[in-house]
């Protein structure tokens, strides 16, 4: 591996800083093809597979118009990152803030393969307008 597993999660999330990738496909280049991502620890089961997470990042984009966020921390510890962030959702007219820890892991390649993320669904579907059942609904593809 080139470049550190922090480096690799930096360029990553980069990706989606300041709004949707263009190129989706480009964008999770860094992920394993049996990656998985866990929208919200503990409630949620993870999706498995790149094609999968390609497909949840698809149906999110037909609800959130746009995206955002901002980098508040990051540290690694071997293979492991753990950032500190406030991402931002675009819907319904306006934008809603979504404080969140995500910690990847890294196999000895430098592929992602497992990106998991920890923040308070029900400060998101309160935001959002929702009920926490509409929230988990609404982000099953």
């Amino acid at each position: 591996m080139s470049r550190t597993p922090e480096q690799i999660v930096r360029q990553f999330i980069d990706a989606f800083r300041e709004s949707w990738p263009r190129d989706l496909d480009a964008a999770l280049a860094p992920l394993a093809d049996d990656a998985y991502y866990q929208i919200v620890v503990p409630s949620m089961e993870p999706i498995r597979g790149r094609a999968a997470i390609k497909a949840e990042l698809e149906h999110m984009q037909k609800r959130v118009l746009d995206q955002k966020h901002d980098m508040k921390a990051v540290a690694a510890s071997g293979n492991t990152v753990f950032t500190e962030r406030c991402d931002w959702s675009f819907s319904k007219g306006r934008w809603v803030s979504i404080p969140l820890v995500a910690v990847f892991v890294l196999d000895d390649a430098g592929r992602i393969v497992e990106w998991r993320e920890y923040l308070d669904p029900s400060h998101v579907a309160k935001q959002h307008g929702m009920t926490l059942d509409e929230l988990r609904d609404s982000l099953a593809v």
